[in-house]
């Protein structure tokens, strides 16, 4: 993937998973039943987890190719 890509596209996951984690409690999310709130709370961290991952590996390309 090239880091445009990654990089837009790990940005664009950044903040729904930021937007998630402010919005969510607001919404209920935290308020569920036992198994969904620990679901919802685990794919929100692995969706923000991603978008921190391929903005990093994407800006660390740019560079590299800019060496």
């Amino acid at each position: 993937m090239e880091w445009q890509r990654k990089t837009g596209v790990g940005a664009v996951l950044g903040v729904l998973g930021g937007i998630f984690v402010v919005v969510g409690p607001v919404l209920g999310l935290t308020e569920l039943g036992r198994p969904w709130s620990f679901l919802v709370g685990f794919v929100v961290g692995v969706i923000t987890g991603l978008g921190a991952v391929l903005t990093v590996s994407g800006l660390l390309d740019r560079r590299r190719e800019s060496l």
